[in-house]
């Protein structure tokens, strides 16, 4: 089935704003340059752009691509706040980046090895620039039997856990797949994973992952540099390891599907990593072993539909599947559900005034915004476009600080479901009461073939960290957690609601 058709079925050509960042992501911008896409330059609505630019963070990548441009309806104070949003990147990047250095020589230096996983390390993997990607913390995945001695090092070196939940029986080991610590000086927040995924689910072993590791680039260091003899001896405290490419992809595909996609940068890191020396042959295997057909195929088919990633011959099977499309469409409904704007957009073209239920991505953006278009305001273009931006100045940057990856504005846990257009938006509407459909698990179900999917069910009845936050017990009777397991977990879903 062509992957056009996901597209179309999904409307998603009708919203311009959309249509424009997409173009940028895939770095398609001829097009922009004759007239009638100037035309449609000229009736951008450029504030509710940034909001898409920010709430998908591909800030610097969108940047660059203007910059690149430079076409005369793109207003300058929309390039100067992406500017500065830019440098404010950077420099955190720069500081994630040295902070993962330190860390990983620490617990290298105790034999703890570990993997860098996303932010720094796979920003100079993909991009070749730690600045081309966003990232809000640094994720270190570890064996899971290195997990108690490695926790201890990270309070030396000033952590303290963020949860304080207490890991119960050996359940964690399988069920739970990180934990978070914070650096109440530095405000910087640590991933710790023993796992790549939660849930129990298919994926390959720490010494697997470790014996195809790629060596990364510690602070100062050159990115995938050979060491020479003499390097051998200090080679384990002053590099950081990545996972290898094919793992890469298993990774990525896996995580950004289990959180719907909703931002489209885990769908660039597809793309990027669709050109990089991996063995797509090898993958394919790797992919039948550990459950990753269903995330797989429908990354492709979004990746291709979305931002025209060509799609490697062994991978086009994967791809052209009815559960790939039927995944991807899924994924669309939540992307669109995500976003906080109605779709399609309900104000007119160029009017530069938003409508009351789209909101801006901080009430202080919106408030401003509207302060600055008086009775409809001007048209949102060219010079009158800047004093719309101008609104937004100081306001919006990169949450990366306040906004976590792993949490949406509908909750990932509580609404990753398979939606029709109409629904995600009636979802929209309706999502400052809460009101939702309890519907994910069949989402997340859908991405998990028989034998995991099976597995996951069983999961649900052994103990879970939560439960000992619900009813705390002494280390010595954790054994009663396996018999309360159903009354826990009942208090738990009743306090939700």
């Amino acid at each position: 089935m062509p992957t056009k058709s996901v597209l179309e079925l999904a409307n998603w050509n009708e919203d311009q704003e959309l249509t424009l960042l997409l173009s940028l992501l895939g770095k398609d911008v001829s097009h922009w340059q004759d007239k009638t896409a100037a035309t449609q330059l000229r009736e951008m609505d450029w504030v509710r752009f940034l909001r898409l630019t920010e709430h998908h963070r591909v800030v610097p990548t969108v940047y660059l691509q203007l910059k690149t441009l430079n076409h005369p309806f793109i207003p300058a104070e929309l390039l100067r706040n992406l500017l500065a949003q830019y440098h404010r990147n950077t420099l955190r990047m720069l500081h994630l980046q040295a902070e993962a250095g330190r860390l990983t020589r620490l617990l290298i230096a105790h034999g703890i090895r570990v993997l860098m996983l996303k932010g720094p390390a796979l920003a100079q993997q993909l991009y070749g620039d730690v600045s081309l990607r966003t990232s809000k913390d640094i994720d270190l995945l570890i064996a899971p039997d290195d997990m108690d001695e490695a926790e201890h090092w990270m309070q030396e070196a000033g952590y303290a856990s963020k949860s304080g939940e207490v890991r119960v029986l050996g359940s964690w080991k399988w069920k739970d797949h990180h934990a978070s610590y914070l650096h109440p000086q530095k405000r910087v927040e640590i991933e710790l994973h023993w796992r790549l995924h939660p849930d129990g689910g298919g994926e390959p072993s720490f010494d697997e992952l470790w014996s195809c590791r790629q060596m990364g680039k510690a602070t100062g260091a050159s990115w995938m540099a050979p060491l020479t003899p003499a390097d051998n001896r200090t080679a384990m405290t002053s590099c950081m390891y990545t996972l290898g490419s094919e793992h890469q992809f298993l990774y990525l595909s896996a995580h950004g599907a289990r959180h719907g996609w909703f931002r489209l940068r885990w769908l660039v890191d597809i793309d990027r990593l669709a050109v990089c020396a991996v063995d797509w042959e090898a993958l394919l295997p790797m992919m039948r072993r550990y459950g990753g057909l269903p995330a797989g195929g429908q990354a492709w088919a979004l990746a291709a539909a979305l931002l025209g990633t060509p799609i490697p011959e062994p991978m086009r099977p994967v791809s052209a599947t009815r559960q790939a499309h039927r995944l991807a469409l899924s994924a669309l409904a939540f992307m669109q559900a995500s976003v906080p704007a109605l779709y399609p957009i309900t104000h007119g073209s160029g009017t530069g005034r938003l409508a009351p239920s789209e909101l801006l991505h901080s009430r202080a953006l919106a408030e401003q915004a509207e302060a600055a278009l008086p009775g409809g305001g001007p048209s949102v273009c060219s010079t009158s476009g800047e004093a719309a931006m101008l609104a937004t100045r100081g306001v919006t940057s990169i949450r990366e600080d306040a906004s976590n990856d792993n949490h949406n504005p509908m909750s990932t846990a509580a609404s990753c479901a398979p939606m029709t257009p109409a629904a995600a938006s009636s979802q929209v509407m309706t999502k400052n009461r809460a009101v939702y459909q309890p519907v994910s698990r069949t989402y997340l179900l859908s991405l998990k073939e028989p034998r995991h999917r099976l597995w996951y069910l069983i999961s649900r009845l052994f103990p879970s960290t939560g439960d000992s936050s619900v009813f705390p017990l002494p280390r010595q009777l954790h054994f009663l957690y396996i018999p309360l397991r159903p009354f826990l977990w009942l208090k738990r879903r009743f306090s939700k609601h």
